[in-house]
């Protein structure tokens, strides 16, 4: 029936009965056995002689820790579950002391607990609605005795039988108010500041800072909250390895949205669970019955009067957590979009990437970060811009780089071709930096190529966070995409990138810096994707006429569909960039419309 406040998991708190001591003798009733102690706490099964029915009763435990504190927060538990009179709550019959022990006896609730029932496993979304509405009145009606609880969670929710007419097999009722408040008392003289009490899982962060005079009725609408989402999904809204680390994850993450977890979770009740989670008390609901409230109308198909909260809301939270502030789109694609940002503790400018919510879910990103990170270590160039950080924020993939406000190779509307030559030969040399180091970049593009305020090349995006690898096959459905696939990639898109696909890239910047299309345009995807498996892209030159022969050829062996009968080496590239250039006048290149 209770148990020792305790950080951790939800796990029922009361150990075996301790068959080595004996039953205690108490005034008035018949002890029949134990049936669990906790930290400071011992359960019997009991019979009451007057009047005669079986009740459990709690004696504190006579041991050299039972001093004062406990004595005190034991007493507190008795008042505070006696003051509480509701049929879902644990009832008190009576409270008393015996040869200076303090005891109570309550209700005898025998069909175990909600955490006994959950295992583990999701419930019916309208089932946990209907539970936890129970629930937020039984909270809401001890909120208005001044008793806040601290420390609900499925385990000290006791299960009882209901009658076979009854549509709900079990009354769910409130127990365990040894973490109890009493608002109208001094009830805090055993919880001091920076005391750390409850269950981790389930505390709000007011209580999880151990901020104990903040604590009052919102955390235990914080807890009802998390309380459903475990019932909702079979997991508590944050999970560790420890309980410092769930506390942590209490205080700065947000929860993973429960429609990630399961998709068939209804909307309404997402938004409900959420606003329950919300780490600022004030962004909770106001009381217990306002939460009930707002499930009895899920529960009766209509509008709930909670908002859901804005995606980019809920990003910009998560990012501010770890430090970042997100400001303006500054770029977009097919499966993601770039944001001016800065990083608050240094005012520091940063462009954050943050993929569309789907685009990768978050098993397949954790590898790849790993991945990255082994790749990265080994590279160090001015011209390779690596990641500050890697996120995982609210179910999407983010990227934090350095802020370049020059842009990308496509803000720059005029080229001459000796320009284009110029830049592309110094990507080259960046490229072959990668190359020796035994790296393939397999996205190079013009939006992956920044400029620096010099005017130099500046390389982002490198595997395997890269654009094209995060793309799963079947998800490739933009010809500004594919356009500018390398023949190899459309059929092996799972394969890693080679160097000649880099090759392949390098040729392609440049075919669209002197003619300002891509060598393959159609109206499908279908189309796009033959014509760079079996078309030869149509020279430069039809579209630029300044363009020389010499550099028509160029392009074309770049964007060979055999790799093998591409350039060997990037210093091929290199050296044969240089010599085109000896051959132009700095002739300007005007865009022209794509045909």
């Amino acid at each position: 029936m209770t148990g020792r406040p305790e950080i951790g998991g939800g796990q029922t708190l009361l150990e075996s009965p301790s068959p080595a001591e004996p039953l205690p003798a108490i005034p008035g009733y018949e002890v029949l056995s134990e049936l669990g102690r906790g930290g400071m706490g011992v359960v019997y099964r009991a019979r009451q002689l007057s009047p005669s029915r079986l009740v459990a009763l709690k004696l504190i435990r006579d041991s050299v820790l039972a001093g004062p504190q406990e004595r005190g927060r034991f007493q507190i538990e008795a008042e505070a579950a006696a003051r509480v009179q509701h049929p879902n709550v644990v009832a008190v019959y009576d409270v008393g002391s015996h040869q200076g022990h303090p005891y109570f006896a309550m209700e005898l609730v025998e069909g175990g607990s909600l955490a006994d029932q959950l295992k583990g496993e999701s419930q019916p979304p309208r089932d946990a609605a209907a539970l936890v509405s129970v629930l937020a009145l039984a909270v809401h009606s001890a909120h208005e005795q001044k008793i806040v609880h601290r420390d609900l969670k499925p385990a000290n929710i006791l299960l009882e039988r209901s009658v076979p007419t009854t549509e709900v097999p079990w009354t769910p009722k409130i127990a365990d108010f040894g973490l109890a408040k009493r608002l109208d008392s001094n009830s805090t003289a055993w919880t001091m500041d920076g005391a750390l009490l409850g269950t981790a899982s389930y505390m709000a962060p007011e209580q999880a800072a151990g901020r104990a005079n903040e604590v009052g009725p919102p955390a235990d609408i914080y807890s009802l909250g998390a309380i459903l989402y475990e019932l909702l999904t079979g997991r508590p809204p944050f999970v560790a390895d420890s309980a410092i680390g769930i506390v942590e994850q209490v205080l700065h993450a947000e929860p993973v949205r429960l429609t990630q977890l399961l998709a068939n979770v209804p909307a309404d009740l997402e938004t409900i669970c959420l606003k329950c989670l919300e780490k600022s008390p004030a962004a909770r609901y106001a009381d217990a019955a306002e939460l009930a409230g707002d499930l009895d109308r899920f529960l009766s198909d209509v509008s709930i009067a909670a908002s859901a909260i804005d995606p980019f809301e809920r990003l910009v939270r998560c990012a501010a957590r770890d430090g970042y502030q997100i400001g303006d789109e500054i770029g977009r694609g097919p499966r993601s979009v770039v944001y001016r940002g800065l990083a608050t503790a240094t005012k520091h400018g940063v462009a954050i990437k943050v993929f569309h919510d789907g685009a990768l879910p978050e098993a397949s990103w954790q590898p790849r970060m790993q991945a990255a990170a082994q790749q990265w270590a080994s590279l160090s160039h001015p011209q390779i811009l690596l990641p500050l950080t890697i996120r995982w924020w609210d179910g999407r993939g983010c990227v934090v780089i350095d802020h370049v406000p020059q842009g990308d190779l496509t803000t720059v509307s005029r080229w001459s071709i000796r320009q284009s030559l110029k830049v592309v030969e110094q990507l080259s040399e960046v490229v072959g930096y990668l190359h020796r180091q035994g790296v393939a970049h397999g996205n190079i593009k013009r939006t992956n190529v920044l400029l620096a305020p010099s005017g130099i090349p500046l390389l982002i995006d490198l595997s395997p966070i890269g654009g094209l690898s995060l793309l799963p096959r079947a998800e490739v459905d933009h010809a500004s995409v594919v356009s500018r696939l390398a023949p190899e990639q459309i059929d092996a898109r799972d394969a890693e990138p080679g160097f000649a696909t880099d090759i392949y890239g390098m040729g392609m910047v440049l075919y669209e810096l002197l003619t300002g299309r891509t060598p393959f345009i159609g109206e499908t995807v279908a189309e796009v994707l033959e014509q760079i498996r079996s078309a030869e892209p149509v020279a430069p030159s039809t579209f630029n006429s300044d363009v020389s022969p010499a550099l028509d050829a160029f392009c074309r062996r770049c964007l060979q569909k055999n790799p093998a009968r591409r350039y060997f080496r990037v210093y091929d590239v290199t050296a044969r960039l240089k010599a085109l250039q000896n051959d132009q006048h700095g002739k300007t290149v005007r865009r022209r419309k794509p045909m």
